[in-house]
């Protein structure tokens, strides 16, 4: 671990990269926490070219505020670069003692000093819904919610859970089990190519963002780093993949983090027989929890419709996101914007860092008018 700077106050500031996983592992193991905070998953995001991962490490005594974050860098301006977070569901976490309001400033603050010191512009992360992190951050600094998650409870009894499904749900999934659709778990990842090749048409169809369409070679890395967690399930029909989910078990936590289904095969409802059987297995390997997560871009859409057929627990969703340094914000988000009408485009108004954000069309932003 790498000390990198003494905080104004009493607490010292640390931070540990990726690459070395035991002492990152050893300073999380007293916060509950789930992969989203692993150094495994973050040396994937390094692997992948998302940025330099590190664990910032605030500390006052026993009590420590963890940070885990990517170090992107900006193009075009050496020297500096952007805190954002991994794929999913992390933000901070605590251990070793009460984490009072004054704790939470302090440890914020020193934050914000480390990330000053290493040239940081904006810093950025997703907060996971279930450990409400969200909390964790000074009343000075709030997160902004986003949109609802939904879990299932696992240690309810299998029937009752069964009984909590909406109606529609169950007869969907019993309708998927008589038209012969079977549920399995391919630990030898034999379908792998096939799962990679439905889930980008699942991407297409719902029209994604360009960063979702994940190659062979991201999903071969994801479960390269997260061996003996992350697992695939798979629906086949007639030996054929039609639908499949990859899930990541860890400290009772399970995630479903990635899936698709073929749109021939929508009316058999395969993904509601994929996760009422992912839920099955979930319970007899002795999990806690299965969060399914929310809708695209933690909206209330038709998939966040579907989740909600399986339990009634909601959790608020927030995202947090801070200007480092002001000056330099405002210079490069002016130099994004004149770039863009150039070529008259806007930034989109809804993105952080707004410097970085995708270009649109004049009359989008402005609804259409002329």
């Amino acid at each position: 671990m790498q000390t990198v700077k003494r905080s104004p106050t009493q607490g010292q500031i640390s931070r540990i990269a990726a690459t070395d996983g035991g002492r990152w592992r050893e300073c999380i193991a007293g916060a509950e926490h789930d992969f989203y905070h692993g150094a495994s998953y973050h040396h994937f995001a390094e692997a992948c070219g998302e940025g330099t991962a590190f664990l910032a490490l605030y500390r006052e005594g026993e009590r420590r505020l963890l940070w885990p974050y990517l170090q992107r860098p900006i193009q075009g301006l050496p020297g500096f670069h952007d805190v954002t977070s991994v794929y999913g569901y992390p933000g901070p976490l605590s251990a070793g003692g009460a984490a009072d309001a004054g704790f939470l400033a302090r440890g914020c603050e020193g934050l914000l000093d480390l990330w000053r010191s290493e040239g940081a512009v904006s810093a950025f992360t997703r907060l996971h819904p279930l450990l409400s992190n969200h909390h964790l951050l000074p009343a000075g600094r709030p997160a902004m919610a986003r949109g609802k998650t939904v879990s299932l409870d696992l240690r309810r009894a299998s029937d009752e859970i069964w009984s909590g499904y909406r109606k529609t749900l169950r007869q969907g999934i019993t309708r998927a089990r008589r038209a012969g659709l079977t549920v399995g778990q391919d630990t030898e990842l034999c379908s792998l190519r096939e799962f990679g090749k439905l889930y980008r048409e699942t991407m297409a169809r719902n029209q994604a963002t360009p960063g979702y369409f994940f190659s062979d070679a991201y999903l071969c890395r994801l479960f390269a780093h997260l061996a003996g967690h992350a697992r695939l399930t798979t629906v086949l029909w007639e030996r054929r993949v039609v639908a499949g989910a990859v899930v990541v078990e860890w400290n009772g936590f399970v995630s479903y983090h990635l899936s698709a289904t073929s749109e021939r095969f929508l009316p058999l409802s395969p993904a509601k027989l994929l996760l009422d059987e992912i839920r099955l297995w979930a319970q007899q390997r002795g999990c806690h929890t299965l969060h399914l997560g929310g809708g695209r871009g933690g909206q209330g859409d038709s998939l966040f419709h579907f989740k909600t057929a399986f339990s009634a627990a909601r959790h608020d969703f927030h995202t947090w996101n801070c200007v480092v340094r002001p000056e330099v914000y405002r210079d490069l988000t002016e130099m994004h914007r004149r770039q863009a009408l150039t070529a008259g485009q806007v930034p989109a108004a809804e993105f952080f860092p707004l410097y970085g954000s995708p270009l649109v069309p004049v009359a989008a932003q402005t609804g259409g008018r002329s």
